[in-house]
């Protein structure tokens, strides 16, 4: 009988493996596992990045000795939903695993408990609790993304005196200043995900991220029919990306199976008409904060949806004109005044030249 206190020894181990995914996991949490059998750790994993096996599939796979009989430490309930992964619960199961020690429930509702009572009804003995406080610190970012069902979106753009974002040309490089940018990127390290369309992929090829500002958020792209090229930042696999394309579409370019690159599946017919598909999807994937740098197309798709929490329009003292050069919101627009969106909270500020409007619900 394994006293607590080795529990608690094998938990630490697990904790500080875990801490090994910390900036390329998220949204996922941060996990670590341990295999023991006879009085010895036979297997180390954990959750390297986006997209990545988890923990525990990492731990049995790599293994060198059977698993069979072994106990799993792990401080968080093994998943019981499939994504990327397959569910771990299902994995432990097969691999014949005796006994999951654990340090927390899983607050996600898609696995909270139904794991732990999956592992017991299989005959695995399960231990939960073990350093439970140490393991909400360490995914308290996580906790709260889930508890907060709620997600917050915000549309950010750069256009002209005259409300153009791009030419007739389609040319947008650069309608703001570099003080406008460099808060753009500071910007970006508070979101969870930042959302485009495969047009302003293909026009601009941006890298999407913090520039070093700080955490990098998970990059969003809206790409129907996978058009987007091998050789363009989005899918060079260094920062978590998602892919959302149609589900109709047979063929998968091989440089979308990446590393970091997560391609998900949707009706886009039904997306057009309706955006709260889109939220809703990115949503059950714990991403709250979503910062929408999109076109006007996209931009036009949020507000109709009337998911937009607040907006921020960087306005540039230049004069672009031209009637086919792209505007901030295309789409059919509001019949009547009364019928458009409004905002309550107004700020305005300057980053050189340029003014900075944010507006809030």
């Amino acid at each position: 009988m394994i006293k607590k206190q080795e529990h608690k020894k094998y938990m630490q181990l697990v904790l500080d493996l875990a801490k090994k995914g910390t900036g390329y996991v998220f949204p996922n949490p941060m996990v670590g596992a341990l295999l023991v059998k006879d009085g010895k750790i036979i297997s180390k994993g954990y959750h390297k990045y986006f997209g990545a096996a988890h923990a525990e599939a990492d731990a049995i796979k790599s293994s060198k000795t059977k698993v069979e009989g072994s106990t799993l430490y792990v401080n968080l309930e093994p998943c019981n939903n499939w994504g990327k992964c397959p569910p771990c619960v299902d994995l432990i199961i097969k691999s014949k695993i005796k006994t999951v020690v654990c340090a927390m429930k899983d607050p996600n509702p898609l696995t909270s408990g139904k794991s732990f009572k999956k592992l017991k009804t299989a005959g695995i003995t399960v231990i939960n609790g073990i350093l439970e406080k140490q393991a909400e610190q360490l995914n308290k970012e996580y906790i709260n993304h889930i508890k907060n069902i709620k997600p917050y979106i915000l549309i950010k753009s750069a256009v002209s005196l005259d409300g153009k974002i791009a030419t007739y040309m389609g040319d947008s490089k650069w309608i703001s200043n570099e003080k406008s940018r460099k808060f753009v990127h500071k910007l970006r390290t508070k979101f969870d995900a930042i959302l485009v369309g495969t047009n302003t992929v293909l026009k601009d090829n941006p890298m999407l991220s913090s520039r070093g500002y700080g955490k990098n958020p998970v990059r969003v792209i809206l790409d129907e029919k996978l058009k987007i090229p091998s050789n363009y930042n989005v899918v060079d696999g260094t920062i978590p990306t998602i892919i959302l394309y149609d589900e109709k579409t047979k063929r998968i370019p091989k440089h979308f199976n990446k590393e970091c690159i997560k391609l998900v599946s949707i009706n886009f017919k039904q997306a057009k008409k309706d955006f709260n598909v889109i939220i809703e999807k990115l949503n059950k994937m714990a991403l709250k904060r979503i910062l929408i740098e999109g076109g006007g197309e996209i931009n036009s798709s949020v507000i109709s949806a009337k998911k937009v929490d607040e907006v921020i329009l960087f306005i540039a003292p230049i004069i672009v004109g031209g009637r086919n050069a792209k505007t901030f919101v295309e789409g059919d627009g509001v019949k009547f005044i009364k019928d458009s969106l409004k905002f309550k909270k107004f700020e305005i500020k300057n980053f050189g030249n340029d003014i900075a409007i944010f507006a809030k619900r």
